[in-house]
């Protein structure tokens, strides 16, 4: 390796700190806990019906994860309890690659995942597409930023080798709620 080598790694290197640092890690903790906070009113829309009726409860626990230039912070576990079985929803975090998010899902048994990733992604290998509004030339910096920014999703993630995202919806979270307690 030449000195023009090492000086332009350490170029890279002060770069992706530059990089690292111009991001609002306290926003980006927020928005995570703001969207998790969405999927939870998502799973208690579906089974409101049920709860209701008693045959159902939801309870909450505080869990606590450490991320890179995150730090620790604490979020909320929802903890489903239908008959003797016990589904899960623990959040794993935010800084991931290929997602903005990721929540494990555990019961008796098997195990599940959703993950917070582009609205337009069909499976873990679909590169992110771009919106067609991105496309289009915009004549206002506000459209062209609005352009640019992605809709996040919530998705189950199929067991490998497909790993194909599906929607989260009433059909899905009943169908993972008896697969993971073996229903």
């Amino acid at each position: 390796m030449t000195k023009q080598d090492f000086d332009e790694f350490l170029k890279r290197v002060d770069q992706q700190k530059k990089e690292t640092q111009a991001i609002d890690w306290e926003t980006k903790k927020n928005e995570w806990l703001a969207y998790l906070n969405k999927l939870y009113e998502k799973f208690n829309s579906y089974l409101a019906e049920y709860i209701a009726k008693g045959i159902i409860t939801i309870n909450y626990q505080n869990v606590s994860i450490t991320e890179e230039y995150i730090g620790s912070y604490t979020a909320p576990e929802m903890i489903i309890n239908l008959g003797n079985e016990q589904v899960i929803l623990t959040p794993v975090g935010t800084n991931l690659i290929g997602a903005k998010g990721r929540v494990d899902i555990a019961g008796r048994l098997g195990s599940a995942q959703l993950v917070l990733v582009d609205a337009n992604a069909r499976n873990v290998n679909d590169p992110p597409r771009k919106p067609e509004s991105e496309n289009l030339e915009s004549t206002h910096k506000s459209e062209e930023k609005k352009a640019l920014s992605k809709t996040w999703e919530w998705k189950f993630v199929s067991a490998p080798p497909a790993r194909k995202f599906q929607p989260v919806n009433e059909e899905t979270i009943y169908s993972v709620i008896m697969e993971v307690t073996n229903g």
